[in-house]
């Protein structure tokens, strides 16, 4: 057993996943970060050593790949890093009709969103159970509650995400590993995130930054709670999803997503092959 485990975060160069790493070391727990190549990740575990008595590691990995878990599980391994949190933070989205949303944008999103997280939880359990205690945070959303009209694909993924954590906190808890599902609302990321949500008709009251989320995040998951929401806001609107009629649910969503002015389709004469850059779009309301 390691006396010194670490929490694994996924996504982890910019927004949300930045911002949980910088959380928990604060809390003088060690971190292991993955993000894509070429997002600055080195950048930031340097600067985690550097500001904080922990030890950090990061490694590039695009997680749409379908090695990508047993790669990152290996690294581990070959490393003798032990881990007894896992964060699944990596996800984006778009805002754009799904007809006119590229199919090559969309099997990324499903196997970024979703597939990935599966597959790396399911890769990581046995290392999980070696700890009398240990986590899992699953990133999900307000939208793992609402279909919504122009970000469809990104709305189902995260409900996915959703139902799986729940499935699998029941599955889990005999064995001493947590599952929890934080789901945010609309938080600002990066620029190309503060863009979409000023195309929304969000007020500024449900908007968060992603040291607040982060913050929220680390402490429900540390006291076991399931469902994670960020910010009073959220919360009420949420409670509202629960018990408004279904014709109020839709008004709502017609009203903030489908009249407002969505991304450009996106073509293959408008990204490079053979990878998305996915870090500016991570943590697209989340």
């Amino acid at each position: 057993m390691a006396t010194q485990p670490y929490a694994l975060i996924t996504g982890a160069s910019s927004g949300i996943g930045k911002a949980l790493a910088f959380e928990l070391a604060r809390r003088k727990i060690n971190v292991l970060l993955v993000a894509l190549p070429n997002t600055g990740l080195s950048d930031v575990v340097k600067q985690l050593g550097d500001t904080f008595d922990i030890v950090s590691h990061g490694i590039e990995l695009d997680l749409t790949i379908a090695q990508a878990p047993a790669i990152l599980h290996s690294w581990c391994v070959k490393n003798h890093f032990e881990v007894n949190i896992l964060i699944n933070n990596a996800g984006f989205g778009n805002l754009c009709s799904f007809e006119q949303t590229d199919p090559m944008l969309i099997s990324s999103m499903i196997n970024l969103n979703s597939k990935a997280m599966v597959m790396l939880t399911h890769q990581f359990i046995p290392e999980l159970k070696k700890f009398d205690k240990s986590y899992i945070l699953n990133v999900g959303s307000l939208a793992s509650f609402m279909p919504i009209p122009n970000k469809s694909v990104y709305a189902a993924t995260k409900s996915f995400v959703y139902a799986f954590s729940y499935a699998l906190r029941l599955e889990l808890e005999p064995h001493g590993i947590s599952v929890s599902c934080l789901c945010p609302g609309a938080t600002l990321t990066s620029t190309h995130v503060n863009e979409g949500i000023s195309k929304l008709k969000v007020g500024k009251n449900f908007i968060q930054l992603p040291e607040s989320v982060a913050h929220t995040a680390v402490d429900g998951m540390m006291k076991n709670k399931f469902r994670i929401i960020p910010g009073l806001h959220n919360r009420i609107l949420y409670f509202i999803r629960q018990v408004l009629p279904e014709t109020g649910v839709r008004w709502i969503l017609l009203r903030i997503f489908s009249r407002q002015k969505v991304d450009k389709p996106i073509t293959k004469k408008r990204y490079p092959k053979p990878a998305w850059s996915l870090a500016p779009l991570d943590g697209w309301l989340k």
